[in-house]
């Protein structure tokens, strides 16, 4: 008989814990994914969206149950690959901001774009004023610099030539879709060097703080095939956002 009051008492308490969670983990939660747009402390328009696919697997991957075990101090896969998409979330967040002073200069941005098959998506496309464009994706790393070693890029001792793939993938989609030339662009946040740039498999890899003078350089030397407003409205309608905001 004690045995089955005690086995009742910690259900009770487990449910009033997995309540608490929901009532307050979960508002946090909700709160995330209504972030503000990116305003850049320089001006510009906000670019809306930055980031909301990566948010939203975090939050999916959070469930009660892994809420629990994150509150009684019990590490999961699931939270660990959740922060990982917080960190990538903050980081396309943080190219946006950089890049939002170029609005100001005709310059367009879809953020968080879906693809027309498969779970992908394009972190922020951007057109240029002379029509270029460019798929940059926000790349962060923490310790290493980023170097290239024959057909290999390196991260410290680290072969992440694999993590490029899916920027590549993107470019050339797009590039179909809209039947222009696309430049995939890694925007590195974290120990890359101002004014240092790195070219791997047809990608430019350049600190996140150069990227909006990357474009603009890439832009003026572009020679206009297509005006930049037919291929922002084109874009719109082909590649939609991929989570609701």
């Amino acid at each position: 008989m004690g045995g089955t009051v005690t086995g009742a008492l910690l259900l009770l308490g487990l449910a009033v814990a997995a309540y608490c969670l929901l009532r307050y983990c979960g508002t946090g939660a909700a709160s995330s994914a209504r972030r503000p747009a990116v305003r850049s402390r320089r001006g510009g328009l906000p670019v809306q969206g930055a980031g909301a696919s990566a948010d939203a697997h975090a939050r999916e991957l959070r469930t009660p149950l892994v809420r629990l075990a994150t509150a009684a101090g019990i590490s999961t896969r699931a939270e660990a690959r959740a922060r990982r998409f917080e960190i990538g979330a903050e980081g396309e967040r943080q190219v946006a901001a950089l890049l939002a002073p170029l609005t100001g200069e005709g310059w367009v941005f879809l953020a968080d774009c879906a693809l027309p098959r498969g779970e992908a998506n394009v972190d922020l496309l951007a057109i240029g004023p002379r029509g270029l464009v460019a798929v940059v994706d926000a790349k962060k790393y923490e310790r290493h610099r980023l170097r290239v070693s024959g057909n290999r890029l390196m991260y410290g001792q680290q072969d992440v030539s694999g993590r490029m793939r899916g920027l590549l993938y993107e470019a050339r989609t797009v590039s179909n879709l809209l039947s222009v030339p696309v430049v995939p662009v890694a925007a590195v946040v974290g120990p890359m060097l101002r004014g240092t740039q790195l070219r791997f498999r047809g990608i430019r890899l350049v600190p996140a703080e150069d990227t909006a003078d990357t474009l603009r350089g890439l832009d003026r030397q572009h020679l206009t095939t297509t005006p930049a407003r037919r291929l922002a409205d084109t874009a719109r309608r082909l590649l939609p956002p991929k989570t609701g905001r």
